[in-house]
């Protein structure tokens, strides 16, 4: 076992938060994204990409410049501090070296609040529940005042589908268990809480 200069452990091969040295045995290999390739990454991202390009065409096409800029603004804020202080925080992928948050979700997010192994608690949940909702229903008052009903059914429909698709293949396996909206099954759970006794239920 041979260790750098910084500290870290070379041989370790596992998430960093992870008390394993290595994925090989691990009863919860391949069913936690707990070490994410770039295609999760790529899936994750196509998925909302298909909301936005309607939702930027209609803002723009309507001229809701004014509101544009408002939307641009709590999208910053929200991506780069808010989120991390109510969600990402709690996270794994937070415990790993670097200023910046890599994760099949959030790459590139700025972890500017301090870790936080405990799990996300009610307030934080209604926070990034409520916020996420303005940030994405944005557009709905907006295409209805200029009466673009096919964009609006567009970004609808895309929110949707971009939604259910991350529930039924993303949440299932994503090992930010107190994420409200986390769906990994509890059999899982037990084994994830085995090798990251840190992230304790408590």
């Amino acid at each position: 076992m041979t260790r750098s200069n910084t500290g870290r452990d070379d041989s370790k091969k596992t998430a960093a938060a992870c008390s394993r040295q290595t994925c090989e045995g691990c009863e919860i290999q391949g069913k936690l994204l707990c070490v994410h390739t770039r295609r999760d990454l790529t899936d994750f991202a196509v998925l909302f990409i298909g909301w936005a390009i309607p939702f930027l065409a209609g803002m723009v096409i309507g001229k809701f410049w004014i509101g544009l800029g408002v939307w641009i603004g709590l999208a910053v804020l929200f991506f780069g501090y808010v989120e991390a202080l109510v969600l990402c925080r709690h996270c794994p992928h937070y415990a790993e070296e670097g200023f910046f948050l890599r994760c099949h979700a959030n790459w590139g997010l700025p972890k500017i609040p301090k870790f936080n192994p405990g799990p996300v608690n009610k307030v934080e949940s209604i926070i990034w529940l409520l916020y996420g909702a303005v940030l994405f229903l944005y557009y709905v008052p907006f295409f209805v005042i200029s009466q673009q009903w096919l964009l609006l059914g567009i970004t609808t429909w895309a929110l949707i589908a971009a939604s259910w698709t991350v529930q039924r293949t993303q949440c299932t396996r994503c090992y930010h268990l107190s994420c409200p909206a986390n769906r990994v099954p509890e059999e899982i759970r037990e084994g994830f809480f085995r090798n990251y006794p840190q992230f304790s239920k408590s």
